[in-house]
């Protein structure tokens, strides 16, 4: 669809970035600013006083971000880690300046890996991980920069913010190919030396303190091979792909971790993993070379012998296509950022690396096919400001919030996406006891109904107050809802179904109609 290109903005940033602890500049940092409403991202780069300007922007909501090696990454009003931090609010031709971020110097963990003879392991991957709150659940997820040991075994991992974290490192074994060869190798491990990530001991990080003392010995492990073949939906070997092992249940961060990794699927058909640790696994198979392929997946669990004789029958992926169409009849929009529709994972249990849907943009008259898809999805748009998605149809049946399950090598017609210009609008403040405003809470909106609180739900939403005291949340669907103001709201955690749960009693309930704008005071409540 022809679009108009968007203006050049008025608006501009301007501020510094200091180190927290001396007040001295902070040179040569990166400064992000991004805009979701207006799909706006700037970088500018701090100059010898740590000052910083970025011009030329359009009116909207922006995040700001200051980062740079030896520190921790934080956002503009940021408090405390693992929360968002202030929205600037800015109008066309504001100048918006003296702008201060503060940051903390990282803190360290380091110390030495070696082998199961207490020798140095050289080049093995370490990585830190914390517990942090995706997909409505806690998960441990990497943090902070990686290394690779030296010949002595040492690693540092730096400029991490305060808390808990879960140290592994792992070791990249060659492969085995002459039969005499020693198999074994090292697990991935986890400090202080188990492969057991649920028996691993958390270290404690404060702000800027450093830890030297983190080291530990890899587990050996025999390795083995996983070989097989596979199949396409015709009975045949397929024109190329390959095959990976990946952590079951979609589990974030661990695949850069996996041993062996994946292969090629080879003319016959055939493929095989080598340096296989034991485990639980889900070995994945996608084939072709562009564009559609087939798909295939099993849940494998690997012991101490080779896996071989695995047959992978794959199948063509799902598809679905339809019309975007404004609620009113009228014609799409062409200015501002292009419609595109999405076939987003209904699950965050979604295995990854299969299947697509990951977007595209609509053709001109309004139509678009989404293809590659392996899982349960909801259909999303993304629209430009001033729109919001209204509905998504399938042949009159209302399946907005509803996953829809295309089966193998199904194509699926007809879906409908309504637009609106109808949005609906919540803005406010938040006070404490005093009534005295507070810029540093997070103000969380969920439905009344249990049903609607779902992964990606589009009735769960969170925001801060602006630098005047603001909190706007906008594109709204009509419903029953609650909304509670909190501090130290961890990013994430407000999809978490539990802890919604918690805060319905300390929650203010409230009801919009479609289209409507509502104002609200909340009081910041204390869990």
């Amino acid at each position: 669809m022809a679009e108009t290109p968007a203006p050049r903005g008025t608006a501009v940033l301007r501020g510094q970035v200091v180190a927290l602890d001396t007040g001295a500049p902070v040179r040569r940092a990166q400064v992000r600013v991004s805009a979701q409403s207006v799909r706006e991202a700037r970088l500018a780069t701090t100059d010898a006083d740590g000052r910083f300007e970025v011009r030329e922007l359009a009116a909207g909501r922006y995040t700001m971000t200051a980062s740079k090696g030896g520190f921790v990454t934080l956002q503009y009003g940021q408090r405390r880690p693992g929360e968002s931090g202030t929205p600037l609010e800015l109008a066309d031709g504001q100048v918006l300046d003296r702008l201060l971020i503060g940051l903390p110097r990282g803190s360290v963990i380091s110390g030495r890996v070696t082998d199961e003879f207490g020798e140095p392991v050289a080049n093995a991957a370490v990585m830190a991980m914390r517990s942090a709150y995706t997909g409505g659940t806690r998960r441990l997820v990497p943090a902070g920069a990686r290394d690779t040991t030296d010949d002595q075994g040492q690693y540092r991992l730096y400029g991490l913010p305060p808390g808990d974290y879960v140290v592994s490192a792992n070791l990249r074994t060659r492969e085995v190919t002459d039969p005499g060869d020693d198999p074994s190798g090292y697990a991935p491990t986890y400090f202080p030396g188990t492969p057991n990530p649920g028996e691993a001991e958390r270290v404690r990080l404060g702000l800027a303190q450093e830890n030297s003392s983190v080291s530990f010995g890899l587990v050996a492990t025999r390795l083995v091979s996983v070989s097989g073949q596979v199949l396409n939906s015709t009975g045949g070997p397929p024109p190329g792909g390959a095959v990976v092992l990946m952590p079951p249940g979609g589990a974030r961060g661990a695949a850069a971790f996996m041993p062996g990794g994946g292969g090629r699927i080879d003319a016959t058909g055939a493929f095989r993993i080598a340096n296989v640790a034991p485990g639980r696994y889900q070995l994945q198979a996608r084939t072709g070379v562009r564009g559609e392929g087939e798909f295939a997946r099993m849940d494998l669990t690997v012991g101490a012998e080779d896996v071989a004789g695995l047959t992978l029958v794959t199948a063509l992926a799902g598809r679905v296509s339809g019309a975007v169409v404004t609620d009113t009849g009228a014609p799409l929009p062409v200015s501002g950022q292009p419609i595109q529709v999405s076939a987003r994972p209904a699950s965050p249990e979604a295995a990854p690396g299969l299947g697509g849907g990951g977007g595209g943009r609509i053709s001109d008259d309004g139509t678009f096919e989404l293809g590659n898809l392996t899982d349960a999805r909801v259909i999303r748009v993304s629209v430009p400001q001033g729109w919001m998605l209204k509905s998504v149809t399938l042949n009159g049946e209302d399946i907005t919030d509803t996953p829809i399950d295309v089966g193998p090598g199904q194509h699926l017609t007809g879906l409908r996406v309504a637009i609106t210009q109808r949005i609906g609008t919540l803005t406010g403040t938040v006070v404490d006891a005093r009534k005295q405003p507070v810029l540093d809470a997070t103000v969380v909106l969920f439905p009344s109904d249990e049903a609607r609180r779902t992964f990606q739900s589009r009735f769960v939403r969170t925001a801060r107050p602006d630098q005047q005291g603001t909190f706007r949340l906008t594109g709204l669907p009509p419903g029953s809802y609650m909304a509670v103001a909190l501090q130290g709201l961890e990013d994430g955690q407000a999809s978490d179904p539990e802890f919604l749960a918690g805060m319905e009693d300390l929650a203010t309930r409230l009801a919009l109609e479609e289209g409507e704008s509502r104002s609200l005071t909340l009081e910041l409540q204390q869990p």
